[in-house]
């Protein structure tokens, strides 16, 4: 009996040392996560939030009143106060942590696009002409499986053995902004999991790549520092081009549910990678070809979504490839209208390092 009390208190005593280890470590590593009020100027409500959350926040605050950065700020003098808007929001902001922290255990159910709504006014009278939401579709009797919509959308594209011929491919393109005026040139390149697109801005190119192991984006003279999902995201814009692969992209993909996008019905398919990063990828279920791609990061203000829509496939040699791609996030909208698509043609590998 004393043997089983002796060896009960020395697990417990290593159960407990393991507990305060792990939170000492715990809180070591949150003490180094740099802050917003650390790294930039004149931070009088964000102090706490993360520093790699700040442009995000940004965004979000963009898109939730339906304004740009110079409804508060002076140009790039982004520090700078003086302006009656970024005094209120100042103000706003408070309320909103506040609200969260009363009722929501500090979570962020209460955003500013809850009172906003895409209007730099809060919206205090309703809609007397509401647009119905429309109903879901009934749901299959028999769900389809993950594999009998990956095979779909293979074939749809041409084929695996025809996907699996393509070892490169260059693409010419324009970039459309949202005003769908500014039109910039884009040329694309993949080879063997790795990716480059450089776009023109007048004389200046911007250019990101994915090396096969790094991804790196480079503006007129220097690097652009990019935060964890943003390097992902041109992972995945490498990964796709063998879209054949998609289960090694996505190790764990679990159907969801039926559901329409433009008024067409899509299987909802929740997918991860192997390190766990989740997506949702949206088939067109008459056509089996992959229609919308999002994935989301949880900021103290909300979810900053990511969304990739694909239209207008064309066929290509052979195999179809989406010629209208529109990128989408909080505040930031473009399209990139494929003109050109080269199928295995010589693509040089230095293009794709880091340079």
């Amino acid at each position: 009996m004393k043997t089983k009390i002796k060896l009960v208190i020395i697990l417990l005593s290593v159960a407990c040392a393991v507990f305060f280890a792990f939170r000492g470590q715990l809180a070591e590593a949150q003490t180094k996560t740099e802050t917003a009020g650390q790294k930039f100027k004149n931070i009088k409500v964000l102090t706490d939030l993360p520093a790699d959350q700040l442009g995000k926040v940004m965004n979000l605050f963009t898109a939730d009143l339906g304004v740009d950065c110079s409804f508060c700020h002076e140009g790039e003098n982004f520090e700078k106060d003086g302006k009656k808007p970024k005094d209120d929001a100042r103000k706003m902001i408070k309320m909103t942590m506040a609200i969260n922290k009363d009722n929501f255990n500090n979570r962020p159910q209460v955003t500013c696009n809850s009172c906003h709504n895409g209007h730099h006014e809060p919206q205090n009278v309703p809609n007397l002409n509401p647009v119905p939401e429309p109903e879901r579709p009934a749901q299959p009797t028999t769900k389809p499986t993950v594999d009998q919509i990956v095979d779909k959308y293979i074939t749809a594209l041409g084929g695996a053995a025809k996907l699996s011929k393509i070892t490169s491919r260059t693409i010419k393109a324009s970039r459309i902004e949202p005003d769908g005026k500014t039109v910039e040139p884009e040329t694309v390149w993949f080879k063997s999991g790795k990716y480059v697109a450089s776009t023109t801005y007048g004389k200046i190119a911007v250019t990101e790549g994915y090396s096969g192991t790094e991804a790196w984006k480079r503006g007129e003279n220097s690097f652009i520092d990019l935060k964890a999902d943003e390097a992902e995201q041109i992972k995945r814009e490498a990964e796709l081009f063998s879209p054949a692969n998609i289960k090694a992209i996505y190790p764990t993909m679990t159907y969801r549910l039926l559901d329409r996008i433009d008024g067409r019905e899509v299987y909802v398919v929740t997918a991860a990678t192997a390190s766990n990063v989740r997506e949702t990828l949206f088939f067109n279920v008459l056509s089996g070809l992959l229609v919308r791609r999002s994935t989301s990061t949880q900021t103290m203000f909300g979810i900053f979504v990511y969304q990739v829509d694909y239209a207008d496939y064309k066929d290509f040699a052979g195999i179809k490839v989406p010629t209208t791609i529109r990128y989408s996030m909080p505040g930031i909208r473009w399209t990139r209208k494929i003109l050109e698509v080269k199928n295995n043609g010589p693509v040089e590998d230095v293009r794709f390092a880091k340079p």
